[in-house]
């Protein structure tokens, strides 16, 4: 019977067993199965993540547009999934074979998670919502003469009358965009509610392209409409009152109720600019203003200010200069060109030469603008042979487009227009030397610190110089299909189709010998025939960058004179051709294309200068030994899914530049000693990274590469931090910390190294624990008064950002006793421009003294949990005005204070913000007060404010703060807006 219930007991305990160890095995596929689900569905969800901020990001850019909440919400919840799918990785990795289905309800409900929000993104609307503007100030000159001041007199009086239309006219090269542009700038300066939009028309434009322009610029999507009488009506309903349209450079009538009819619209009104006065009226300007040469003396002076002569000239050479202004007939173009030119010229025989060109008869032309042409001509012809190629090459670019500088440069160094021979950097320098000399003698007008700008009259005189070799016909979609076969001429060296409709080029081969330089840059272009490129044998310089090209013709294998080849931001790209011919080639840009693995014959390329591979999301391996095939290569972009081979880059003897991705520091440390040991220039963007690629987001951010990065993430830095860390002393600015174990109290303590480092001009630090502050009191003290070059490093730093430091108290911690004061005049943080901190919820004080202010122009702090107040003024600070203690922030220009729900004060004393611009105080329910600075004589708010946002529905808040006087509510009244 005992045997029997035995028996009875273990079969059955048998049963449970086997269904137990069946039910784990089920679990353990079923957990594989979700992880491997939940990783490709996070992935795909990630990059449609990346997608959306990259739009939403170039959208912001113009400050015309905000996100949308429920948008931010959700990019937030997916790195925060990201997060959680890493930490479940790690886990997983960690536990034993029977433990790891204990996983399995942790990833089932975080694939529950990701499939809702895919379900959420499917949805949206709209990404971001239309933010109000205003227009932009734009950069201006000197107006030169009395008939364009009396001029923009005049115009001020038509804008205040009933005249809604106003046209500004005169010959090319006189003054009237400098005319408008301070047009613009007054209107934007004197009235709050007008908006003004600017365009550059130009000779080639379509009526979409001007729609398109008013749309941004009010903040209206029209990507769905395509009929131009629907846009305009569309446009019509959404444009407003008091809006006022500059139209630069109209060549023909422009129908502007196809621009929503804006005269239609109260307090509306229209300026343009145009040469010909017909345009003015077939566009029924009210008022007509000429825009006339200068007087005599006025050319002169003009041309006297110009040359920049510090001292007197000679007399028998102002005698000549005089008579070279005479020959500029009054048209300030000619006299501006002509005059940089002759800068620092002191030989007469050199002025009477540039004379006696300029009035040798057989070059006088009947029409005035081919006169102006002849006297820029002769600023050209005194350019030497190289700055004059350069100036040719800008001619290639459409017509008013802002050329960027870096890009320019780029292609100077592909077309071998510097010296070929000289390292990369040298060919950089020269390059930009080469773009100061054509800006400084007038040849190129710079529009900001990144662009220039090629005058209409000097390009069109550019394209004459240029008119049998080059085929030119670019920009603004003026060609839709690529220019019929007898086009393409035998005599023909350049061809630039850039920035145009191209999506095919039909089965043509252009019999073009002599051709060596095609760039169909931008095009929409998918299709190319076999046969192209049969007829090309001389090609040497090929651009199809930010094309929709999948594949390359056959007959690119055969071009063995090719020495550059852009195909960056190919985005659908996949397959190309041998290039095992190529042996000249000197350039390859692969970036951004969909390649899964190298070219074939690539390693044939002996003679590669530059290779770039970055963010070819599907390149999975280079072949071993792949790099060592070219032993000249100055410049190596990779992308960061694939582990650099150290062991090769390190063999690269000519290596200047390198973009990439290695396992650990030490890595880094092999690649950095090794340039040194070589006597190498050094240029590096690296990623320290030891764990599983998943491109989740881009590791470094903005436009600016010319500088040496590092980005250490999810590293270890606890052991072997003197080793290690060796690296810190080599030129680097900008370092970014991410997910690291093992740092202490304070950064400075961490990182020793830091001590001689002189570059550092951007620091951030995001998700690391252990750290609380930047560096102590004792330290910060000691730094000042004793002037320690261990922290030469913080005088450099220009941006700090911090994010989700869970520890982090403070930017400097009070380890005991007080900051002296007053301190020395030369702060640490001397070179700090901006400041961003969020989402560190033990900081409850900001911790910068008073005299670290002194250059901040930008202050972000928000998601910060526990924060209380932000500047702490202490006794023998500041400076009394009457009965009050006045802090001066010169040159703060944006405060941006969002989501601190504990926030109690900016400033316990008032703040003198002379350059303030824009004020965010979202979420900030315990703020009492805005302590601005009012002047008591005139009260008034700073002159440079030009908007205060508060959150949607804080109206009531926003009445309960506390003023000084109850008048500065109501002056600072009109410039709130409330954020949705």
């Amino acid at each position: 019977m005992l045997k029997q219930i035995l028996d009875s007991f273990f079969s059955k305990v048998g049963e449970k067993l086997v269904e137990y160890g069946s039910d784990i095995l089920r679990d353990k596929i079923n957990l594989k199965s979700t992880l491997e689900t939940l990783e490709k569905d996070l992935y795909l969800l990630s990059n449609k993540a990346l997608d959306i901020e990259k739009t939403i990001k170039k959208a912001e850019l113009s400050g015309k547009k905000k996100r949308k909440r429920e948008v931010k919400e959700w990019l937030e919840q997916i790195e925060m999934i990201e997060k959680q799918f890493c930490t479940l990785e790690r886990e997983v990795e960690k536990k034993g074979f029977l433990r790891k289905f204990l996983n399995g309800d942790q990833a089932t409900q975080l694939s529950t998670n990701v499939n809702k929000l895919v379900e959420q993104s499917q949805h949206f609307d709209e990404l971001v919502y239309a933010s109000e503007t205003r227009g932009e100030s734009l950069l201006t000159t000197n107006l030169f003469g009395r008939g364009i001041k009396e001029n923009l007199e005049r115009i001020e009086k038509f804008l205040e009358s009933d005249k809604s239309s106003i046209g500004i006219y005169g010959m090319g090269g006189v003054g009237k965009t400098a005319l408008a542009k301070h047009i613009n700038n007054i209107i934007l300066e004197k009235s709050q509610e007008k908006r003004v939009c600017w365009i550059m028309v130009s000779q080639v434009f379509t009526i979409k392209n001007l729609q398109d322009e008013i749309a941004h610029f009010i903040g209206l999507d029209l990507s769905d409409e395509y009929n131009e009488d629907k846009r305009a009506a569309r446009l019509h309903r959404a444009i407003g009152n008091n809006f006022i349209l500059i139209l630069d450079d109209v060549w023909e009538n422009v129908c502007l109720e196809k621009l929503g009819d804006p005269l239609r619209l109260e307090g509306c009104r229209l300026i343009l600019t145009t040469r010909s006065f017909e345009v003015c009226c077939r566009m029924g300007c009210q008022a007509k203003v000429e825009v006339k040469k200068l007087h005599m003396d006025e050319a002169w002076n003009l041309f006297k200010q110009i040359l920049e002569q510090d001292s007197a000239l000679a007399p028998e050479i102002e005698e000549t200069a005089k008579n070279m202004a005479k020959v500029c007939d009054g048209l300030p173009l000619g006299i501006i060109v002509l005059a940089g030119s002759m800068r620092g010229e002191t030989s007469i025989h050199v002025w009477l030469n540039e004379l006696e060109k300029l009035r040798d008869p057989n070059m006088v032309q009947d029409d005035k603008e081919d006169e102006v042409s002849r006297i820029l001509k002769c600023s050209y012809d005194r350019l030497d042979l190289n700055h004059q190629q350069c100036f040719l090459h800008c001619s290639l670019y459409p017509e008013d487009f802002q050329i960027d500088k870096e890009e320019l440069v780029r292609r100077f160094i592909s077309e071998e227009l510097v010296n070929k021979r000289k390292s990369r950097q040298l060919q950089v320098n020269q390059g930009h030397a080469i773009l100061n000399k054509l800006v400084n003698v007038c040849l190129l007008e710079s529009v900001d610190e990144d662009c220039v700008r090629m005058h209409d009259l000097l390009r069109a005189m550019a394209l004459k110089i240029t008119k049998r070799e080059n085929m030119v016909i670019s920009g603004f979609f003026s060609l839709n299909e690529i220019p019929n076969e007898e086009e393409w001429t035998e005599d023909l060296e350049k061809v630039s189709l850039m920035n145009n409709g191209i999506t095919e080029i039909p089965g043509i081969s252009p019999k073009c010998p002599n051709l060596k330089t095609l760039i169909l840059h931008w095009n929409p272009l998918t299709f190319l025939p076999d046969n192209f490129f049969s007829h090309m044998h001389n090609l040497c310089f090929l651009d199809f960058s930010h094309t929709n090209i999948e594949k390359l013709p056959n007959s690119l294998s055969n071009l063995e004179n090719l020495k550059a080849l852009n195909l960056r931001s190919c985005e659908q790209l996949v397959d190309i051709p041998n290039l095992r011919k190529l042996k000249k080639l000197r350039e390859l840009d692969l970036s951004r294309t969909a390649i899964k693995k190298v070219p074939q014959g690539m390693e044939e390329l002996d003679n590669l200068r530059c290779l770039s591979m970055s963010a070819t999301k599907f390149l999975d391996i280079l072949p071993k030994g792949l790099l060592l095939h070219f032993p000249y290569l100055q410049c190596l972009h990779l992308p960061y899914q694939i582990k650099a081979p150290v062991e090769e880059i390190t063999r690269l003897k000519h290596l200047e530049e390198f973009w990439g991705r290695v396992k650990n520091v030490s890595g880094f440390n092999e690649y950095i000693r090794s340039r040194h040991s070589q006597m190498s220039a050094i240029f590096y963007i690296i990623m320290v990274y030891g764990g599983v690629y998943k491109d989740f987001k881009r590791f470094f951010t903005g436009k600016d590469n010319r500088r040496n990065k590092l980005n250490i993430r999810q590293c270890d830095l606890k052991n072997g931090m003197e080793e290690d860390l060796v690296m810190l002393v080599h030129n680097i600015q900008f370092l970014k910390l991410e997910e690291c174990e093992g740092l202490s109290n304070s950064f400075f303590d961490d990182f020793p190294k830091l001590n001689n480092l002189n570059s550092l001009e951007v620091l951030e630090i995001s998700k690391c624990g252990g750290i609380e502050c930047i560096l102590t009191n004792e330290q910060f003290l000691t730094a000042n008064q004793e002037f320690e070059l261990r922290f030469l490093s913080l005088r450099t730093v220009e941006k700090i950002i911090l994010s989700e430091l869970q520890d982090f108290i403070c930017l400097i911690q009070n380890t005991g006793g007080a900051l002296a004061s007053p301190l020395p005049q030369e702060a640490i943080f001397s070179s700090l421009r901006s400041l961003s901190i969020s989402k560190c919820n033990k900081m409850r004080k900001l911790g910068l003294p008073l005299l670290e202010f002194q250059n901040l122009e930008e202050i972000y702090i928000y998601n910060c949990d526990e924060i209380e107040e932000i500047i702490v003024v202490r006794e023998g600070e500041g400076e009394g005005r009457g009965e009050r203690c006045v802090i001066s922030l010169p040159k703060l220009k944006e405060l941006y204070l969002i989501d601190l729900p504990r926030l109690k004060s900016i400033c316990n004393t008032t703040m003198f913000c002379s350059s303030i611009k824009t004020i965010q105080l979202i979420k900030c329910q315990e703020l009492e007060k805005l302590p601005l600075y009012f002047d008591p004589t005139s009260p008034s708010p700073p002159q440079t404010l030009k908007e205060i946002w508060v959150g949607e529905g804080d109206e009531e808040w926003w009445e309960s703060l506390e003023w000084e006087h109850p008048t500065h509510n109501h002056l600072l009244r009109q410039l709130v807006k409330f954020a949705g």
